[in-house]
């Protein structure tokens, strides 16, 4: 999707009001929104993070287990609980 849809269904979802406001506070900055893994919930990465890390550490979970709830790859799993992300 090009920017000029993405605002236009920005708009829509937003409404009228709420989109000036963005307009107005956000000019010129580039947003990336990221897809919703379709087996979690949207959560604040460095919430995320701190989730795995219990989980791990709970010992309830192998790493291929949070692989798969958190919907990344093993590598990147590593390397959050390793701390260097």
């Amino acid at each position: 999707m090009n920017s000029k849809e993405a605002l236009k269904k920005l708009k829509n979802i937003i409404g009228e009001e709420a989109y000036k406001q963005v307009l107005e506070q956000m000019a010129g900055t580039t947003v990336y929104f990221p897809a919703l893994p379709s087996n979690a919930e949207w959560m604040d990465k460095e919430q995320r993070n701190i989730s795995l890390k219990e989980d791990f550490y709970s010992g309830k979970y192998e790493v291929g287990d949070l692989a798969r709830k958190y919907d990344l790859s093993i590598s990147r799993v590593y390397k959050i609980i390793q701390g260097r992300v």
